[in-house]
C-alpha cells in the first residue's frame, strides 16, 4: 500500500475538488447516497439550487420489513441479526442479543454491543459483539451453560460414589431449628447412573417445651402449645443447629419471656448462614471455609491489535473496527486543513467511530490508522487519538460535534 503524505493528498483533494463535475449534486460523485434522500431526476424530480436535493422526512420510527421490531436489541425475525433492515444514527450504539431474550441474565447469557454505521444521515446497525448464547452443558464445572437456571442439568448425570447434601421435609424448613441436611450417594442403575436415598436428613418434629430448641424448625423456640417462661427472663437463642453458632457469620441472638409468662419473644440479633458470596473473605454459609464454592478469577485475556486504515474523502463519515478486534483503542488521523475544529466521537464497547473533520460535511478528508482491540479500551481521547487542529474535539456521540453545513 502506497502512502502519501499529507501535502501530496491536499494537493491531490484540490485538484478533484476544482474539476467540473458531471454527475450533478444527486449524483454518487457527491458522496455517498443517504437512503432518506428523495429520487433523482431520471424518476421525475427537480432540484432547486446547487447545494442538491433536500432529504425526505424520515419515518418518526423506522420498521424493518422483515418483521423486526426497531430498536429493542433483539433478534425478532430469528436471522442471526439483530435491528436489521432498522434506520439508527451513525457513530450511535446499543446493548444487544441474538437469543431468546428471556435466557439474558440466566447463567453465563449476557447481551453484547453494536454500533451504527453510515455515511449519511442514517445508518445501519452493525453485528452484534460479545453477546453470550446458550450452550450445552459442561458438567460437573458449576456453570450454567445452557441458561436453563441450573447449573451442571439436563443430560449431566452422576459419578458412581459421588456424594450430594439432600433434604426432604417442608418448603422453608431446611436449615431452620432442628431441620438439617442428610446425605445421598450415586449409585448405578439400569441404563447408567442415579442419586440413592436421602439418609440422616432431619425433618420438623413436635414442639417440646423447655428444651431451648427449634423442634418443629418454624424459626421460634418452644412456642408450642403449653410451653410456659418465667416472665421478664431473658436467654440466648438461635434457630440453626448450636454446632453452628461461632461458625463463620453466625452468631446467636437474645429473646425474653413476654405475654405474662406465656411466650419468648423472636430471636433478637441472630445471624444465620446464608448463601456464598464469592471474594467477601468471609464464611456465610457457616461450614467453616470462606468463599468455598467460588470458581478461581478468570485472568485476564491477553490483547492484540489491528490496524484498520483510513481514507475518508468528503468528510464526516464513520470507520469501524472488524469483528475479531471489535473495540478501537487509538487512532493516528490526518484532517484536511481549513476549518479550526476537528471532532471524533466513540462509545466504549461500540466498533463504530465517526470523523468530521470541520463543519462541511462535502469538503475535506480523513487519511490514517484506526487501532482496533480484542478487548475493551475507554473512549478515544486527546492522548490515544489526536487531533492535528487548533480546536480538537472527542465526544461521546455525532451529537456533540460542530454543526454542519
Amino acid at each position: 500500500m502506497v502512502r502519501l503524505s499529507p501535502l501530496a493528498l491536499l494537493v491531490f483533494f484540490v485538484a478533484c475538488a476544482a474539476e467540473p463535475s458531471s454527475s450533478g449534486p444527486g449524483s454518487s460523485a457527491g458522496g455517498p447516497a443517504n437512503p432518506w434522500s428523495a429520487p433523482d431526476a431520471s424518476a421525475g424530480s427537480t432540484q432547486s439550487d446547487a447545494s442538491g436535493p433536500s432529504p425526505a422526512e424520515p419515518p418518526s420510527v423506522p420498521v424493518a420489513s422483515t418483521g423486526e421490531t426497531c430498536s429493542n436489541g433483539l433478534d425478532d425475525d430469528h436471522d442471526g441479526r439483530v435491528d436489521d433492515g432498522c434506520a439508527c444514527l451513525p457513530g450511535t450504539s446499543q446493548p444487544c442479543y441474538r437469543g431468546d431474550p428471556a435466557r439474558i441474565g440466566r447463567g453465563a447469557c449476557r447481551r453484547g454491543t453494536q454500533g451504527c454505521e453510515g455515511s449519511g444521515e442514517f445508518g445501519t446497525w452493525t453485528e452484534c459483539v460479545g453477546d453470550v448464547l446458550p450452550s450445552d452443558e459442561l458438567c460437573g464445572d458449576g456453570i450454567d451453560q445452557d441458561c436453563s437456571g441450573a447449573a451442571d442439568d439436563g443430560s449431566c448425570g452422576c459419578t458412581p460414589g459421588a456424594e450430594r447434601a439432600c433434604y426432604e421435609g417442608p418448603d422453608g424448613t431446611r436449615g431452620v431449628g432442628i431441620c438439617a441436611d442428610g446425605s445421598q450417594s450415586c449409585v448405578a442403575v439400569s441404563g447408567g447412573t442415579a442419586w440413592g436415598a436421602c439418609l440422616d436428613a432431619v425433618s420438623p418434629r413436635a414442639e417440646l417445651c423447655g428444651n431451648g430448641l427449634d423442634d418443629d424448625c418454624n424459626g421460634a423456640i418452644d412456642d408450642g402449645p403449653g410451653c410456659a417462661c418465667p416472665p421478664g427472663e431473658t436467654r440466648e437463642c438461635y434457630a440453626g443447629p448450636r454446632a453452628e453458632i461461632g461458625v463463620g457469620v453466625c452468631r446467636a441472638g437474645t429473646q425474653r419471656c413476654e405475654s405474662g409468662g406465656i411466650a419468648w419473644s423472636a430471636c433478637d440479633g441472630e445471624v444465620g448462614p446464608s448463601l456464598e458470596v464469592c471474594d467477601n473473605g468471609l464464611d456465610d454459609d457457616c461450614n467453616g471455609v470462606s468463599d468455598d464454592g467460588c470458581a478461581p478469577p478468570e485472568p485476564p485475556p491477553t490483547p492484540s491489535t489491528i490496524d484498520v486504515p483510513i481514507f475518508i474523502a468528503g468528510d464526516c463519515q464513520t470507520a469501524r473496527c472488524p469483528a475479531e478486534a471489535p473495540y478501537p483503542v487509538g487512532c493516528e488521523v490526518f484532517f484536511s486543513p481549513g476549518d479550526d475544529r476537528g471532532c471524533v466521537a466513540s462509545s466504549p464497547g461500540s466498533p463504530v467511530v465517526y470523523f468530521q473533520a470541520g463543519d462541511q460535511c462535502d469538503r475535506g478528508f480523513v487519511t490514517g490508522t484506526l487501532h482496533c482491540s480484542t478487548t475493551p479500551g475507554p473512549a478515544l481521547d486527546s492522548t490515544s487519538c489526536p487531533i492535528n487542529k487548533p480546536t480538537p474535539m472527542h465526544v461521546s456521540d455525532r451529537g456533540g460535534c460542530p454543526e454542519t453545513h
